[in-house]
């Protein structure tokens, strides 16, 4: 793991939910929030600039065969 994520939960009076993820870059983001909401509606979603960030992958390793 690269770096710190951090996923922050803001409860409202009325129940409602905001939730924060920080730390996650590209779409992946938006794969934790819609687990986070399970069956509950998602009113709106923010992007942030970390969404719109290319995730780098880590090189593949090639096994030889003998």
């Amino acid at each position: 793991m690269a770096g710190k994520q951090e996923v922050e939960i803001f409860i409202s009076d009325d129940g409602e939910l905001k939730v924060h993820i920080r730390g996650i870059k590209g779409p992946s983001c938006v794969d934790v929030l819609e687990k986070l909401a399970g069956d509950g509606e998602i009113k709106e979603k923010v992007l942030s600039s970390e969404y719109y960030e290319t995730v780098k992958e880590a090189p593949k390793t090639r096994i030889k065969k003998q």
